[in-house]
């Protein structure tokens, strides 16, 4: 039997785009599914009416948009996750940190620091990733939250549980800083127009000028332009996948456009491999179970889950200026490294700035009223009326001519956002969350924020030390007093161990029990990273990748051409 691929990859996220990448390039034959749209320049919402429309994705209310928030209402998280050709990448902070040496504990398949450090540098190569220009290019330096977040590192009392100083870093991000001026636009290494980043706080919401190294600007935009390869990639958009099936000893993937699930398309592959990320592949797979379409997925599916420790902050009414909507969403970082666990579990964390957008800040200005822009506009009310009352009782006198100054005093001088620095912590929490499905077919995710309070105690404790340090004023996400958390990082729900007594996957990534069946992305890490985890999830996926080999007749054309030259 004809197969139509030799893979289908479902997701285009730090696992799906390494994965449709290398085995291109390997030679096999690949469709990429993925269930969001492309976003191209200039594409991304940002009016009122298309944030509504087009920024969220809720298919059952017929939102289509760019990224899913969920919430369990009887668990301690929500959790937010992209929508879109690059997944993950079009909406995360740019962050690609490596993994700590010792956070490494307890992982299966012999990973340390040091087996993952080649395809570190290949992921931070493919994505052109390098740190914040804050010292080498005045444009960027003129950051002010980047220079608080270096002062309160500085400033920083060591926390007693450390067992180092907290270190300032500026860690790698995949923004684009090349070029002679702001949103000058130039080829990158894999030939795809982007432009130069303009500080527009704007990486959250997707770039819409492309300075964001996003994963459909490297990866998936070298694996639709491969010349040199046999290998070729059918990408199809607006795809979601709504069964898997084994019949014999190959797959049948059905799919559907989410606006049009009665119209099913079916495809045939040698292996598949999914890619939907934390909550979507686990989501898919326990699917696949309750429908008895892959009986044998063992028991470890929907275990492990974690939010990654992340924890959201602010600091309010500081001493100075910070324009946390001057820069990209995050530019700099404090590194802990911390004591174990009671149990030994071992525990670190990373503290970094989190800007927003300007839109966001003309937002929050218009919806919390400050004395000054008050003031503006009623003085500017009360010149107009004595102006006109003069005219019309034709009394003359001299008034300014130019009243520039009137108007710009009536505008609201955004001290409440000027003045607030948003923290964004994360870091080790316990991997102890269970991903299953509810009578009605959604998927829920029950994880209790009381075992991991250990790690999110000393969080706050350090972001509130930087408060101080600004001379501002500490604010708790207001999430956190219902006992909840925002999961930006979902980890877990298809863990990765040894055998099928520890894990679902191997540590090469295929189901125990499906041989050709593959699960790449953040779901398959046993444990929390410590610190952002895309640039982990993507060095796993350059590893699981290069244990594939060269499709067998692309190997025995090479070593055709070895035996010729050697003649």
């Amino acid at each position: 039997m004809k197969l139509d691929f030799d893979y289908v990859v479902i997701g285009s996220g730090f696992g799906g785009s390494v994965m449709s990448c290398r085995l291109v390039e390997k030679g096999y034959n690949v469709c990429l599914l993925e269930r969001g749209r492309q976003w191209k320049m200039h594409e991304f919402p940002r009016r009122p009416h298309e944030i509504q429309d087009n920024m969220f994705w809720d298919p059952e209310d017929g939102k289509y948009g760019l990224m899913e928030f969920r919430d369990t209402p009887d668990s301690d998280v929500m959790t937010l996750t992209a929508s879109g050709l690059g997944g993950g990448s079009l909406i995360y902070a740019n962050v690609l940190y490596r993994m700590p040496e010792e956070l490494f504990a307890g992982w299966p398949g012999g990973f340390t620091r040091n087996k993952l450090e080649p395809y570190y540098d290949k992921v931070i190569s493919m994505m052109e990733a390098r740190p914040y220009p804050y010292n080498s290019d005045p444009y960027y330096t003129d950051t002010p939250k980047t220079t608080a977040m270096k002062n309160a590192a500085q400033q920083m009392q060591q926390n007693p549980a450390s067992l180092t100083p907290a270190e300032f870093q500026l860690p790698p991000l995949a923004v684009r800083f090349e070029g002679e001026f702001p949103g000058q636009q130039s080829l990158n290494s894999h030939g795809a127009v982007q432009s130069k980043c303009n500080k527009c706080g704007e990486c959250d919401l997707g770039c819409n000028i492309h300075a964001k190294n996003t994963l459909d600007l490297n990866y998936i935009f070298r694996a639709r332009n491969l010349k040199n390869s046999t290998g070729t990639l059918d990408l199809r958009t607006q795809a979601e996948v709504s069964k898997i099936e084994q019949v014999g000893d190959h797959y049948k993937i059905t799919f559907h456009v989410p606006q049009f699930p009665s119209q099913e398309i079916v495809l045939t592959a040698g292996k598949v491999i999914v890619s939907a990320g934390s909550v979507g592949s686990t989501s898919l797979l326990l699917k696949m179970k309750q429908k008895g379409l892959l009986p044998k997925l063992n028991n470890w599916l929907g275990q492990k889950w974690c939010g990654n420790g992340d924890l959201l902050g602010m600091v309010l009414n500081t001493k100075d200026n910070h324009d946390p909507t001057n820069g990209p969403v995050i530019t700099s970082a404090i590194k802990y490294s911390m004591k174990n666990y009671p149990d030994g579990f071992p525990h670190g964390m990373y503290l970094e700035d989190a800007g927003f957008p300007i839109g966001m800040a003309w937002y929050l200005s218009g919806k919390v009223p400050q004395i000054t822009g008050i003031t503006g506009v009623l003085s500017l009310v009360c010149k107009t009326l004595k102006k006109y009352a003069c005219k019309i009782l034709r009394i003359k006198y001299k008034s300014e001519i130019n009243v520039g100054d009137d108007f710009a005093a009536a505008l609201d001088r955004g001290t409440f956002t000027r003045k607030a620095m948003v923290l964004l912590g994360m870091g080790r929490d316990r991997s102890d969350g269970v991903v299953s499905l509810r009578d009605d077919g959604q998927t829920v995710i029950n994880w209790d924020i009381k075992t991991s309070d250990l790690h999110f105690d000393r969080m706050r404790e350090e972001m509130k030390k930087v408060a101080e340090n600004l001379d501002g004023t500490f604010m708790d996400n207001p999430l956190t007093h219902l006992d909840k958390v925002i999961a930006v990082h979902p980890l877990g729900g298809c863990p990765m161990g040894d055998s099928a007594d520890s894990g679902l996957v191997s540590p090469r990534g295929e189901v125990y029990g499906y041989e050709g069946l593959y699960v790449v992305d953040g779901s398959i890490l046993p444990t929390s990273t410590g610190t952002n985890p895309s640039l982990t999830i993507a060095a796993v996926a350059e590893f699981i990748a290069d244990q594939i080999p060269a499709k067998p007749s692309i190997m025995a054309a090479s070593n055709l051409s070895d035996t010729q030259k050697n003649q």
